[in-house]
């Protein structure tokens, strides 16, 4: 073989190992792109507005919001909870009622990654390594660090019925319980349906009043007392547009409020005011205390409880007896609390 046909065979294996080789990287290229897409096989949006993307359903779950602690309970997901809000070990109705659903409630042995109050210890919850965080909106520093760490952060608000569903719906996604979520609002909006009133009927005055006494700071239109009291087939004493605002004894007089509401208040709170002994729901003893807290939180779907306790009170068409009766198997219902004994 000649010298020049020995280099043109040469040459063309080059070219042809050269082609290979670029056929090779172009399938793995393409390979690449194609597991990257299907990486993230679960998309949802959270109150951010944000898309939060997870390749399987989240195993290890760091909550530090309680209301959804108590919402993964409702969508029997609570064995996925590795870290909570102290708050859920300091509430005593809450602990209470968590403590018969899950032993490690019970030995307080869930990591509660905070410093008191909405103080999250980031290094804690890094140190318990989730793979999912539930996050308050308005903790914006937390969310900012764990994302930072690449930790997934799910992000709510509870700020009204649509975002209750909303979140409830995206956490269920992230966790694979869409099916028990569907089956827990369907439940609620049966019920709520139940309390519907005649459009015509006259509706009865409700005033809220803030938690630990504070009787003059109130909840106005659109906020999640609002929810429940026009839920219950009442309106709302208060006619302004404002999440909390406080106002002062004559603006009570003036709304005139059929009854009035307390949420971690006692009576004595509203009756050793000297400046509403006059108030027509004081004087007649139309005072009002929701509890257990627990099981009226309006954060949650729960809101429907807090309805229909308030109902009651507007309308007693039903005795107290039946009340509780409703309120027990509506509790046994969004636990599903006869499942889990059995």
């Amino acid at each position: 073989m000649s010298k020049d046909t020995s280099l043109f065979f040469r040459s063309l294996a080059v070219i042809a190992g050269m082609l290979l080789l670029f056929n090779l990287v172009a399938c793995n290229t393409t390979d690449a792109a194609k597991g990257a897409s299907d990486t993230y096989n679960i998309k949802v949006i959270d109150s951010r507005g944000k898309a939060i993307q997870l390749a399987e359903p989240a195993r290890r779950v760091v909550v530090l919001f309680e209301p959804m602690v108590d919402e993964l309970f409702m969508l029997e997901a609570n064995n996925r909870i590795i870290g909570i809000p102290e708050q859920v070990y300091q509430n005593e109705s809450s602990y209470a009622f968590f403590s018969k659903l899950d032993e490690r409630i019970a030995r307080k042995s869930i990591a509660a990654p905070t410093f008191g109050g909405r103080a999250n210890n980031v290094e804690s919850i890094i140190g318990l390594g989730p793979d999912l965080a539930i996050v308050y909106e308005q903790d914006k520093e937390t969310i900012t660090q764990l994302e930072g760490l690449n930790i997934p952060v799910y992000a709510v608000s509870s700020k009204n019925k649509e975002s209750i569903y909303r979140e409830l719906r995206g956490v269920a996604m992230l966790l694979d319980k869409s099916d028990r979520a569907e089956e827990l609002i369907s439940f609620v909006e049966k019920d709520l349906a139940k309390m519907i009133r005649p459009a015509a009927e006259t509706r009865k005055k409700v005033y809220y009043a803030w938690s630990k006494g504070r009787i003059l700071s109130t909840s106005g239109k659109g906020s999640l007392m609002d929810l429940s009291i026009e839920a219950a087939g009442a309106e709302n004493a208060c006619p302004l547009t404002m999440e909390s605002p406080n106002i002062g004894a004559e603006m009570l007089y003036k709304w005139n409020p059929d009854i009035i509401v307390l949420w971690n208040s006692k009576l004595e709170d509203v009756y050793r005011l000297k400046e509403l002994e006059s108030l027509p729901a004081v004087a007649n003893k139309q005072v009002y205390v929701l509890s257990p807290t627990f099981n009226f939180d309006p954060h949650t779907i729960k809101f429907m409880l807090f309805a229909k306790q308030l109902r009651y009170w507007c309308y007693p068409e039903e005795g107290a007896e039946q009340l509780e009766i409703e309120i027990q198997e509506s509790l046994d219902k969004l636990y599903n609390r006869r499942n889990r004994e059995a």
